[in-house]
């Protein structure tokens, strides 16, 4: 009888050590991999495009077409690099009212503050198509996470206890997201030059033992309860 407890102590203590080899993770510099590291942000040229539908009988751009011209250059300034591209369809049966409208999106162009050096005009080819657009485009660039995708893997079934293959997408996805200009990845900006003088004043400020910062006025000091009543 002795024995035979022994042999079951000893099973139970070699089926907790299995359980809990089997919840050890095996590679722990997988599971610490940082998000920015796993899934690392690449980005990816492409471009912005305004389809202009005109009918031959339409006397030219619409309200609507101007509006979404100038909603365009705003995008461009806010995502796009290089010149505006205006492509305008040769050889259709609406090609004569193409030009007016191409005619006329420069004039909004102009007016929206492009000069001619950032506009680039062309032709395409539509041979009898009866309504192919007048085309305005611009290059951008986005961000995107690598090595994500939409499939989700049964988190109650991860007998190694290994980060699920979409670990940290979430967090890299949401960077990718909030970058401003993806194209500062590829080629970040200069810095601008600092300003000396503002530099020695705030140092010698430093050494006074005065304040560094810039003082503000009555008007400009308020306080929370000011600002709701």
């Amino acid at each position: 009888m002795h024995v035979m407890n022994k042999f079951y102590i000893g099973l139970v203590l070699l089926l907790v050590l299995l359980v809990v080899g089997s919840c050890a993770v095996n590679d722990p510099e997988i599971a610490w991999k940082l998000p920015g590291d796993r899934h690392k942000i690449s980005v990816t040229e492409t471009s912005e495009r305004l389809h202009l539908v005109l009918d031959r009988n339409d006397s030219g751009l619409s309200l609507t077409q101007k509006s979404a011209i100038k909603g365009f250059v705003h995008s461009w300034r806010n995502n796009g690099h290089g010149p505006i591209g205006l492509s305008i369809p040769d050889s259709s049966k609406n090609a004569h009212i193409a030009v007016t409208a191409a005619a006329q999106t420069r004039e909004i162009l102009y007016a929206e503050g492009l000069d001619w050096q950032q506009i680039v005009g062309g032709n395409y080819r539509a041979d009898g198509q009866s309504k192919p657009p007048v085309i305005l485009s611009f290059r951008k660039y986005i961000a995107t996470a690598q090595n994500c995708n939409a499939s989700q893997q049964n988190l109650a079934i991860n007998f190694s206890n290994k980060p699920t293959a979409n670990f940290g997408c979430a967090v890299a996805a949401n960077m990718a997201a909030m970058i401003a200009d993806p194209y500062d990845l590829v080629d970040p900006k200069a810095m601008d030059a600092v300003i000396a003088e503002r530099r020695i004043v705030t140092y010698e400020k430093y050494i006074l033992g005065e304040t560094t910062g810039v003082e503000r006025t009555s008007d400009e000091e308020a306080s929370v309860s000011d600002a709701v009543e």
